[in-house]
């Protein structure tokens, strides 16, 4: 599929220099072809490596190309609700305003994100090639391209069968350990140590996506691409505190809070202090690696309790409900569902789902119900944690 992307500058004496690259996470991918100033230096920075940016595109791999430029003349605002036929997956995600729908032509105005700005995209509903034009070359539009690239090759993968995961993981060695569950459980903040203070590869902070290249091949585990969120209550005594306090962040706009000396360690989201990094600057303060097409070895089931002193790690018998609320579906597929059919429809793979879905329900899984003091002992707990998953050859 091709991508083409520009932003809206008004006449230029001159052309646009075009960039022309593949974006994939295999076995999805989108060539893009941009005259949006910088864009490919900021997918290299938002999303690499877990996805993959390079100059050769795969002959195998099915064609989305995608087209980014600016705009010319002013780009329509968003009408009022109910003014237009429109889209609207979830309270939170973009909106989707349809401008034109024909047979073969059908044009969106894509807004209601904060931080990015609206894109029109234009596409002929069932083909391999998507326009997307943004108001200008700034920070909110290349954001916003961004975002749009990352629906594209999210959608390709759904249609194939793959499985998305709301969870962090961390591997060593090829091999993953995923920490699934529901929200607020400290699914982060155990992969957050695991990677800083005991050599883990990040794999994700946030969202996993499960693969197999066909019915009966093992599971390969990637990362999505989101920002990584790090509660300041872990950086108390960690190796990395001085480097966050002096780093000046993106998500953070004018540069980032300083790290409260007295962080308080808590479960509820209205109790936490939160920093926010880019993957690149992740790694560039932590010194992390990032681990690609892992194996799935085994799952971790947090319970971050603030009162509890210690740890207790127990094996799971039952794991008929060890994926449940980590499965993402419905309006949680907001970010990986082609809703209104712009690109071809992928053979589907059932088969390849479920084999998936098996596979990962049969991985060794452990609860672990931990409190503030793991932080000050973190590896000898993780050490317990792997060991409990029985890993081969312990690798974590």
């Amino acid at each position: 599929m091709a991508v083409a992307v520009s932003p809206e500058t008004g006449p230029r004496p001159h052309p646009a220099a075009v960039e022309t690259f593949r974006l994939a996470l295999p076995p999805a991918e989108v060539t893009v072809h941009s005259t949006l100033p910088g864009l490919r230096a900021a997918i290299s920075s938002l999303v690499h490596p877990l996805f993959e940016v390079s100059d050769t595109v795969s002959p195998a791999a099915p064609r989305l190309t995608v087209t980014a430029r600016t705009r010319e003349g002013t780009p329509p605002g968003p009408p009022e609700r109910g003014t237009a036929p429109q889209l609207l997956v979830h309270p939170d995600g973009p909106r989707f305003v349809i401008l034109e729908r024909t047979a073969d032509r059908i044009v969106l105005l894509r807004d209601g994100e904060a931080d990015s700005a609206p894109l029109v995209v234009t596409a002929t509903p069932g083909a391999a090639e998507v326009a997307a034009e943004a108001p200008d070359a700034g920070p909110a539009s290349v954001r916003a391209v961004v975002r749009l690239l990352g629906t594209l090759i999210g959608t390709q993968l759904t249609g194939r069968g793959a499985v998305f995961l709301h969870g962090s993981a961390v591997a060593v060695d090829g091999s993953s350990v995923m920490m699934l569950g529901p929200r607020h459980r400290g699914k982060s903040s155990l992969a957050f140590l695991a990677v800083t203070l005991c050599g883990a590869d990040f794999v994700s902070d946030d969202t996993l996506v499960a693969w197999a290249p066909r019915a009966g091949s093992p599971p390969v585990l990637r990362g999505w691409p989101k920002r990584v969120g790090i509660a300041t209550a872990l950086l108390a005594g960690h190796p990395a505190r001085g480097a966050f306090e002096r780093a000046s962040l993106r998500r953070h706009g004018s540069g980032t809070p300083r790290v409260p000396a007295d962080a308080e360690w808590s479960t509820a989201p209205d109790g936490r202090k939160r920093l926010f990094t880019d993957l690149d600057e992740f790694t560039a303060l932590t010194g992390a690696g990032v681990a690609t097409g892992t194996r799935p070895a085994g799952v971790v089931l947090p319970r971050a309790e603030r009162d509890r002193k210690g740890w207790a790690v127990e094996p799971v018998t039952d794991r008929r409900e060890m994926l449940d609320g980590a499965l993402l579906s419905g309006p949680d597929l907001r970010h990986f569902t082609d809703y209104l059919g712009l690109l071809p429809r992928p053979r589907p793979e059932p088969v390849v789902r479920a084999d998936v879905l098996a596979a990962l329900g049969g991985l060794p899984c452990v609860t672990v119900r931990y409190g503030p003091d793991v932080n000050a002992d973190f590896p000898r707990f993780w050490d317990e944690v792997t060991a409990a998953l029985a890993l081969p050859g312990r690798a974590l």
